[in-house]
């Protein structure tokens, strides 16, 4: 049972969302969302997702998909989805090897030590879809590892959303999974962002080291772009508004449509990329016009896909179906 008191005739309506290209007209107020006073705020996404799952203190807020399916079909999540996927990634390019740990391709990794920040997260959710999905090794398969990449952040490792599926998982304290590393004890790492002793030396590599490639032919085979974050409304703000959601969807749509034109412009370049249009009008050819889709229809088989990984790899019990995760918006 979810219990949040709040005043719901309180505004403004308060969302929480990562500071991107196509959330900038949202957060310098370039775009409003129609009928409603928003106060839209960014930060750490790390302290914006651990606050939205315990203290619940914003009206709409991104969260990581995978952590929100899996409180969702507890039924211990406040919020529920909009068909908005404000991070979306993917990660063959997130999968970082020892380079004498003896890995040659996806297949040596069974029997391995594999490290990640966390076991439920999407970036790790994801990455074990793949080599599930195209390279026939489960996650039961190798040994897990769950702690900090880089510099010792928690004194605890938070185990709730473990599966109980006889998948071998340990925490680590004390030490960073990147030292680790370095000293023999861990063979592959799966992280945000390269490593910091990645590029220093040979001694730490990527399983895909053509990832881009890698990438670009998963996305023609399967057209699976990976979702990472949804936008999430609390319930009970949409019981008191229930014309927030759709006003919600057509401002981030709104917001996204402006990042694209940016995108689009050559005149004046407004990344610091040289060959930016060139880039953009590349991966339109490859993903389509509108390659960073909203909507729950658009990317029904994406969310299907993750959802199936997350059921496979022993994190929820069931399959939930998308309308029961998502508003009609």
């Amino acid at each position: 049972m979810i219990n949040i008191s709040t005043d719901n005739s309180v505004n403004p309506i308060s969302v929480a969302v990562g500071s991107y290209d196509r959330t900038l007209a949202l957060l310098d107020g370039t775009v409003q969302v129609e009928g409603f006073d928003t106060h839209f705020v960014t930060g750490d996404l790390e302290e914006i997702f651990a606050e939205a799952f315990t203290t619940a203190p914003y009206s709409v807020t991104e969260l990581s998909f995978s952590n929100f399916l899996i409180s969702s079909v507890r039924g211990t999540c406040p919020y529920v989805a909009l068909p908005i996927f404000p991070s979306r990634s993917f990660r063959h390019s997130a999968i970082y090897l020892r380079s004498d740990a003896g890995i040659n391709s996806p297949a040596d990794l069974r029997g391995k030590r594999i490290g990640t920040r966390e076991y439920s997260n999407t970036l790790s959710l994801v990455a074990r879809g793949i080599l599930s999905d195209d390279y026939g090794v489960s996650p039961e398969a190798s040994d897990w590892l769950i702690g900090d990449i880089d510099h010792v952040e928690r004194q605890t490792i938070d185990n709730k959303n473990w599966p109980a599926n006889g998948v071998s998982i340990q925490a680590v304290v004390g030490r960073s999974l990147s030292s680790l590393m370095m000293a023999g004890d861990l063979d592959a790492l799966i992280a945000y962002s390269p490593p910091e002793h990645f590029g220093r030396s040979n001694a730490m590599v990527r399983l895909f080291p053509e990832w881009r490639t890698v990438e670009q032919n998963y996305f023609q085979r399967t057209k699976i772009f990976p979702i990472m974050h949804i936008m999430g409304i609390r319930r009970d703000v949409l019981a008191a508004h229930p014309t927030l959601a759709t006003a919600m969807v057509d401002a981030f749509n709104q917001s996204k449509q402006q990042a694209m034109a940016q995108l689009g412009t050559h005149q004046a370049l407004p990344v610091m990329l040289p060959w930016m249009t060139a880039e953009m009008q590349a991966t339109q050819s490859l993903m389509g016009q509108d390659f960073w889709c909203y909507g729950l229809e658009e990317n029904r088989d994406v969310l299907q896909a993750q959802i199936r990984w997350s059921f496979e790899q022993g994190l929820i019990p069931r399959k939930p179906g998308l309308e029961e995760l998502f508003v009609a918006a």
